[in-house]
C-alpha cells in the first residue's frame, strides 16, 4: 500500500468518524419514523419463508398480503387482549402494594437509621436518601403511575400501525425491486447483493426465532413457579419475561427482580422469597447461559463487550425499542461492513472471530 492510500484510508476513517454522530443524531430525531421502518424489515425476514411459500404456490402478491395482514391483526388482537388483562389486573391489584412497599421501605430506613447511630454515621446529612417521603403516599401513586404508563398505549398503536403500513409496502414491491436490481446492477454485482441480503436474513431470522422461543419458555416456566409459590401478577411478569428477555444482559435481570419483588411484599422475607428467588434466578440462568448459546451457536459474530456497547447506544438512540432489536441490528451492519470491505477496522472490532 502506497503512502497516498494510506492517506486516503485514514481520510476515509475520519470522515466516518464525523459522520457518526450526526447519523445517530438523526436517527434519534426521526426515531418515530426509523423504528417502525426497521422493526417492519425484521418483520419481513420473519416472514419470508411464508412469502417464498406462497409464491411457489402460484399465489396472487395481493393474497399475500392479505395474508400476513390477517396473520398480523391476529396477532395484535391476541397481544392486546393479553395486556388488557395485565393491565386490568395491575390497576386492581397493585394499591395495596403500594401501602406494603411504602411500609417496607420505611421499616428499612429505619433500620438503616439505626444502624447509622450504632455506627456513628451521621445519616441526617444525606437529605436525598429519604425513602419515607420518595414513597409516601401524597407524593408517589402507584394509580397514577399505571395511568401514566396507559397514556402511551396511543403511541404504541400508531407505531404498529406504521410498522404494519412499511411491512405490506416492503412485501408488496420486494418483486418489483429484484427486477429494478437486475436492470440497474451487473450479474456479478446482483448475486453479491442478493447473498448479502440472505445473510442478513438467515442470521436475523435464526435470532428471532431462537429468542422467541427461549423467551417464550422462560416466561412459561416463570409463570409456573408464581403459581407453585402463590406470587400476584402472574400474567404480567409473564409478559415482563417474554419482552425483556430479548434486551441482551440486563433484560434477564429486571424482569425476574420484580416477581421477587412482588413475592417479599406479599409475604415479607422468608423461606419463601429465598426459594422463589433462588428458583426464578436459575431459571434465568439455565436458558441465557446454557440453553441459548448452544441453540444461537456464534452466529451472530458479536463480541461480548460489542453487545454491552450496541446496547447501550441504541437504548440512547431509540429508547426501549432499540434496546429490543440492539443485538440484530447490529450484527446486520456488521455483516454489511464486511462485504463492503473485508478488512475494515470498524468491522473488525466488532466482531468476535
Amino acid at each position: 500500500m502506497t503512502a497516498t492510500d494510506k492517506e486516503l484510508r485514514w481520510i476515509r476513517y475520519l470522515l466516518i468518524l464525523i459522520a457518526l454522530p450526526v447519523l445517530a443524531m438523526i436517527l434519534r430525531t426521526l426515531a418515530g419514523i426509523f423504528i417502525p421502518l426497521v422493526l417492519a424489515i425484521f418483520l419481513s425476514f420473519l416472514f419470508a419463508p411464508l412469502i417464498d411459500l406462497l409464491k411457489r404456490k402460484r399465489v396472487h402478491i395481493i393474497g399475500v398480503i392479505l395474508i400476513i395482514l390477517l396473520i398480523l391483526i391476529l396477532v395484535f388482537m391476541l397481544l392486546s387482549s393479553l395486556l388488557f388483562s395485565a393491565g386490568t389486573s395491575i390497576v386492581t391489584g397493585l394499591p395495596r402494594y403500594q401501602e406494603k412497599f411504602t411500609a417496607l421501605m420505611s421499616n428499612s430506613y429505619a433500620w438503616i437509621e439505626d444502624l447509622g447511630q450504632k455506627l456513628d454515621v451521621a445519616l441526617e446529612f444525606v437529605p436525598a436518601f429519604d425513602p419515607r417521603q420518595m414513597f409516601s403516599p401524597g407524593s408517589f401513586s402507584v394509580t397514577r403511575m399505571v395511568s401514566d404508563t396507559m397514556s402511551g398505549f396511543i403511541n404504541l398503536v400508531w407505531n404498529i400501525f406504521l410498522t404494519m403500513v412499511f411491512l405490506l409496502f416492503i412485501v408488496g414491491g420486494a418483486t418489483s425491486m429484484e427486477s429494478r436490481l437486475k436492470k440497474a446492477l451487473g450479474e456479478d454485482q446482483q448475486e453479491r447483493n442478493l447473498a448479502t441480503v440472505s445473510r442478513v436474513q438467515a442470521q436475523i431470522q435464526k435470532y428471532l426465532i431462537t429468542k422467541t422461543l427461549i423467551s417464550l419458555a422462560t416466561a412459561i416456566v416463570g409463570a409456573v413457579l408464581m403459581l407453585i409459590f402463590g406470587v400476584d401478577f402472574v400474567l404480567v411478569c409473564a409478559l415482563l419475561l417474554f419482552a425483556f428477555n430479548f434486551i441482551p444482559n440486563i433484560g434477564s435481570i429486571i424482569a425476574s427482580g420484580i416477581p421477587i419483588i412482588i413475592c417479599l411484599l406479599e409475604y415479607g422475607l422468608g423461606f419463601r422469597v429465598v426459594g422463589f428467588a433462588l428458583g426464578i434466578t436459575a431459571t434465568q440462568m439455565l436458558f441465557g447461559n446454557i440453553i441459548e448459546p448452544k441453540l444461537q451457536g456464534d452466529r451472530l459474530n458479536l463480541s461480548p463487550i460489542m453487545v454491552l456497547i450496541s446496547l447501550i447506544l441504541w437504548g440512547w438512540v431509540w429508547g426501549i425499542p432499540g434496546m429490543f432489536i440492539s443485538v440484530p441490528l447490529t450484527s446486520a451492519i456488521n455483516i454489511i461492513l464486511k462485504e463492503i470491505d473485508n478488512k475494515n477496522i470498524v468491522s473488525a472490532i466488532i466482531s468476535s472471530r
